[in-house]
Order: structure tokens, then sequence, then C-alpha cells
């Protein structure tokens, strides 16, 4: 009995010993908020490239550009789901003459693989008539090295 009360003390006291060991020699990440901002920002710009060619799509009437921009299993929420569909509702807004966009991101957060965009936007008429305003939210994922939209989600102002 007393050998095996021995063994266990023994076997319990590697076991602290150990884990103490190992929890020394783990090392925390540092965080280096400046190294994150600048990678944010290199980030955001390459959005910004991304945007600028969403309304250069949409300005050339070009839905099927604009539908791979979006991921093959993208989602414009509440209703349209797939590239596919999109690229037709894109097609249905460009044969409505709604070719003109401007966009504006307001904050970007995430990492190198996956990205939110909030910001601000407005939809144009071809004859330069603001047809809508509002704010939007896209989830942006990186495919074959590429930023795609994974999710779209837009918010209309409010009338006055």
């Amino acid at each position: 009995m007393k050998k095996i009360k021995f063994r266990t003390s023994i076997f319990l006291a590697i076991l602290v010993v150990s884990i103490f060991i190992t929890s020394c020699n783990h090392k925390v990440p540092e965080k280096n908020p400046e190294t994150n901002q600048t990678d944010l920002a290199t980030l955001e710009k390459e959005i910004e490239v991304r945007l600028r060619e969403y309304e250069s799509y949409l300005k050339k009437g070009d839905s099927i550009a604009l539908g791979k921009m979006y991921m093959e299993d993208a989602e414009i929420i509440p209703s349209t789901i797939g590239r596919n569909n999109i690229t037709k509702a894109f097609g249905n807004m460009i044969r409505d003459s709604i070719i003109g966009s401007s966009f504006k991101t307001t904050k970007i957060w995430g990492n190198a693989q996956l990205l939110v965009e909030e910001g601000a936007g407005t939809w144009y008429h071809t004859n330069g008539t603001a047809v809508g305003s509002g704010r939007y939210l896209l989830v942006w994922k990186k495919d074959d090295g590429k930023w795609k939209i994974l999710r779209d989600t837009w918010f209309p102002d409010k009338k006055k």
C-alpha cells in the first residue's frame, strides 16, 4: 500500500513540475499596436482599390465582373444568395439604369484573410440623380490572393 502511495506521489510531483516548466517556457506574443495599425492601413488601401474597381464595373455596366467580386457562396443579406444570383441582381440594376456609385470606408477591422468594412455610399441613375444612399457592411475574404466579398448588407438612409 505504501508503494502505491509513494508511486502516486512521485507521479503527481513529476506532473506538477512538468506543467510548471512548460508554462514558464510559454511565450505570450507581444502586441504591437503600431504594427497592427500599419497592417490595417495597408489592408484598407487594398480594399479601397477593390471599391474603385466595383464602381468602375458598375459604371461600365459589367454585371459579370461585379459578380466575380463576390465569393461563390456570397450573400447579399437579406435575400440574394450565391454569385450567380448576385450577378443577375446587378444585371437588373444596370437595366434599370443604375450605373453609378460612390463608396467611402468609415471603419475597417480584421486581418490579412478576413476583413469587415463599414462605410457609406450612394447609388446613382445614369442621369446623375442619386437614387439611394445609406450605410453598408461588407465582409471581405481573401480568395487566391484577391479580396472578394463574402457578405454584403445595405442600410438605406431614413427619409426625412
